[in-house]
């Protein structure tokens, strides 16, 4: 494992500013962690990826493949050549079960073209692409698998919809992906996140934007309240219309709870601030906690730390694909 920090700009809302500086960036990284093989998985969020959920007649994921280009067409608001592919097979339709739930992903092909391309730079081969929203939840199931089998004694009612917010809130973009019953039911991308609060740092104390992210990190009790309430009040306001999104459909199964994940998670008392504005239980999870660590190798402190900043990579790492 090694997280190496990228200069401010050097990708902006997906696109790749500054390629020589990523790909330096993931030298670096390999550097320090020495990984065995050179095969790459990423992911992609925010405006690059399109996620949509359709409803079609139940066929084998064979009988799907050919037909996915043109269902795609009426979905993908871009020239499907441009554009890399793919779905999912959710199951059937409860109270349809002539009818199934897809779930399709298309990227931009200069995107992923981009990426590689630095990748390549950097020594290294792209084997897959995922997208984030999806890389929490692998993830989530980690932690939540096990807490819930621990709770499995206190069963409650059983007839009720288990339904929780994933939250990831990174520097820039926040993942939401909203689970009922163990299945993807609502995800989104909303550019907003810890660089947010440092621009109000910034623009509060009068400082620098290096000084206010100094401050942040390390002087946290020293930040004006008018700054974090402008941060807190901007974030309650992009998860208060994701929630509104999801509620247009699933009405009769509101958000129970909210897992939160991402660097931004690390600001003390988040959740409580969330849970109070949100009126939802929220707690922050941290990979870490059920993954096995040599102490040897690792610093397990470090890692307890940082552990929700690695959400997405955990995922990431827990997926298969064919190589």
């Amino acid at each position: 494992m090694a997280m190496v920090p990228l200069p401010r700009d050097a990708i902006v809302e997906n696109t790749i500013i500054d390629s020589m500086a990523v790909s330096q960036a993931l030298a670096d990284a390999i550097e320090v962690a020495r990984p065995s093989t050179q095969n790459v998985a990423f992911s992609m969020s925010g405006n690059a990826v399109i996620i949509k959920t359709v409803r079609m007649p139940t066929m084998t994921e064979f009988e799907l493949e050919s037909q996915i280009q043109f269902e795609a067409d009426q979905h993908i608001p871009y020239d499907i050549e441009d554009v890399f592919l793919d779905f999912q097979i959710l199951g059937p339709l409860l109270d349809e079960p002539e009818q199934m739930e897809v779930v399709l992903v298309a990227c931009k092909r200069e995107v992923i073209d981009d990426y590689q391309l630095v990748l390549h730079e950097a020594g290294l081969v792209a084997k897959c692409v995922d997208c984030s929203v999806f890389t929490i939840e692998n993830a989530s199931e980690l932690i939540l698998d096990q807490q819930q089998s621990a709770q499995s004694v206190m069963a409650g009612d059983e007839d009720e919809a288990d339904v929780h917010a994933l939250v990831n809130v990174g520097a820039t973009l926040t993942n939401i992906n909203i689970n009922l019953n163990g299945q993807m039911a609502f995800v989104r991308d909303q550019f907003f996140g810890g660089v947010n609060l440092t621009e109000e740092i910034q623009r509060v104390h009068g400082v620098s934007f290096q000084a206010a992210e100094k401050m942040k990190q390390e002087h946290f009790s020293g930040i004006k309240e008018e700054a974090l309430e402008a941060f807190y009040a901007g974030l309650t306001g992009e998860l208060v219309r994701s929630l509104d999104f999801y509620a247009t459909s699933h009405a009769d199964a509101p958000v129970q709870k909210m897992y939160l994940s991402g660097g931004s998670a690390l600001i003390p008392g988040l959740a409580t601030e969330l849970e109070q504005r949100l009126g939802i239980s929220a707690e922050v999870l941290n990979p870490f906690s059920v993954i096995k660590v040599p102490g040897k190798k690792f610093d397990a402190g470090y890692l307890q730390r940082i552990g929700p900043m690695m959400m997405v990579p955990v995922g990431l790492a827990l997926r298969s694909f064919d190589a």
